[in-house]
């Protein structure tokens, strides 16, 4: 068998031995933003404890697993922060634990990031549902031999964001009186921020949003049958569209500042009752 499938199915069997409920939904939150989902139905626990290799966090990202009862029939998998590719991780590390929340039973994977903006009409500070990405690393949780039983060997990315799920996220905010736009995300691979030139060129890609994360999950997370929805908090304007330099710094405390808006817009979608489909 696979090692990774193997590590998987280990993991597996792993939550069912805590008697830990099984989810409906994954949601993941990087870049300082943290959200307050309720009463967990179990003590959380480290990232750490239910992956097969160590890791190690970035500033702003606490790297916990919470399990949340938001609606009598469903169980949220809270993801409180995120690997990336840049700190040394391989994609399948990466796309670890979403993976673990699909073969548990997960329909539906909602993921927030901090982006920085192409548009000088989307500052810091908006929030933006990602309607499509450009994979600009040429790095793909997809490589490899995958067990069969996980999906289609060539999966299709045309609705890579479930257009229903946006729909739900928009009816959300306009509710709880908040803007959200909607964009491309272009992942870069950094951790660098991206040059002016690799602006322009975005640019004229089509892409509305820069970041370093959000892409491989989703990747993954298709191929094994789930929907998916992303929402960025722009925290800066990317370079050449600013006076000032992006800084690890200034997209932490702004994510911090958009924390309570983005609160109130995860809170109201993961207790939406069309999230998931009903089983």
């Amino acid at each position: 068998m696979n090692p990774l499938a193997e590590e998987l199915e280990t993991a597996v069997r792993d939550w069912d031995e805590r008697g830990w409920p099984r989810p409906n939904a994954v949601v993941v939150t990087g870049s300082a933003i943290e959200v307050d989902l309720g009463e967990p139905v179990v003590p959380a626990c480290s990232l750490a404890e239910i992956l097969p290799f160590e890791i190690h966090a970035v500033e702003g990202h606490t790297l916990s697993v919470e399990l949340y009862r938001p609606l009598e029939n469903r169980v949220t998998m809270y993801l409180r922060g995120r690997l990336h590719c840049y700190q040394g991780f391989n994609p399948h590390q990466v796309v670890f634990a979403p993976r673990l929340g699909a073969l548990l039973g997960a329909q539906t994977l909602v993921q927030t990031n901090a982006a920085g903006s192409l548009r000088r009409d989307v500052g810091p500070g908006r929030l933006v549902a990602i309607r499509d990405h450009i994979n600009l690393t040429g790095l793909s949780p997809l490589v490899g031999e995958l067990p069969e039983s996980w999906g289609p060997r060539f999966p299709p990315m045309n609705e890579a964001y479930a257009a229903d799920l946006i729909e739900i996220a928009a009816e959300c905010a306009q509710k709880a009186g908040l803007d959200l736009d909607q964009g491309v995300y272009s992942w870069f691979l950094g951790p660098s921020y991206e040059t002016p030139a690799e602006i322009q060129m975005a640019q004229r890609l089509g892409a509305d949003l820069v970041g370093m994360s959000t892409v491989p999950e989703v990747i993954a997370a298709r191929q094994m049958g789930m929907r998916c929805l992303a929402l960025s908090v722009v925290t800066n304007l990317a370079a050449g569209l600013s006076s000032r330099a992006p800084s690890h710094q200034e997209v932490v405390a702004e994510g911090e500042r958009a924390a309570a808006r983005m609160q109130t817009l995860l809170g109201a979608l993961v207790r939406h009752p069309d999230l998931c489909p009903r089983r």
